[in-house]
């Protein structure tokens, strides 16, 4: 009986002890996967702050004019969605267009049908944004568009000529992420006429 008494104690007191390890463990687990994760992190910011460096992501901040990846990206035709106030509705409205170019780190140019309604917008309201894909992100320029030409010279077109003065230029594009691909397109009419025209247009805007 009494033998039995001291291997029920014994027993016990080993099953004790095994708790008291694995609780041990499990608190040295916990403290090694916290250390882990902020290592983790660390080195995430550590990298991202990096990226950001030397004008290449902005990190969405804000820059008063173009950082000079954008500069050089806007020195020729591309790809850029253009947003004007509506002067019909009041909200919000966007277009696709091509002829567009950096005459300056301050000053935008960009070419549209006269008649178009981007035109008007701007004659009632002149707030607008371009955004661009381009620098492995993606950046909106906001600022204050007026029309410089109703009609350009130089191009077979009835073109208005449009200044936009930059007031802030941001990296919108969401943490943790950068564009690998960027927009492509084709001139669905006679390519040859498409080259001819984009070239007197761009030559035209370098000329204003």
């Amino acid at each position: 009986m009494l033998c039995g008494k001291l291997n029920f104690l014994g027993s016990g007191r080993i099953g004790f002890i095994a708790l008291v390890h694995i609780s041990i463990e499990a608190q040295r687990l916990q403290t090694d996967l916290r250390k882990r994760m902020l290592l983790v992190e660390r080195k995430a910011l550590s990298y991202y702050d990096e990226v950001n460096k030397g004008g290449k992501r902005m990190a969405n901040q804000v820059e008063p004019k173009l950082i000079k990846p954008l500069y050089d990206e806007l020195q020729k035709e591309r790809f850029v969605t253009l947003a004007t106030v509506d002067f019909e509705t009041g909200g919000p409205n966007v277009n696709a267009i091509s002829w567009v170019l950096a005459k300056n780190e301050e000053t935008l140019y960009f070419a549209v049908d006269n008649r178009s309604r981007i035109v008007q917008n701007i004659n009632s309201n002149n707030m607008v944004v371009l955004n661009i894909i381009a620098n492995e992100s993606t950046y909106s320029i906001a600022g204050k568009a007026s029309v410089k030409a109703e009609k350009m010279e130089g191009v077979p077109l009835k073109l208005a000529l449009v200044e936009i003065t930059v007031k802030e230029v941001r990296d919108v594009m969401f943490y943790g992420s950068k564009i690998t691909v960027e927009p492509q397109y084709d001139k669905t009419y006679d390519k040859d006429a498409a080259a001819r025209l984009d070239k007197q247009v761009m030559e035209a805007m370098k000329k204003a």
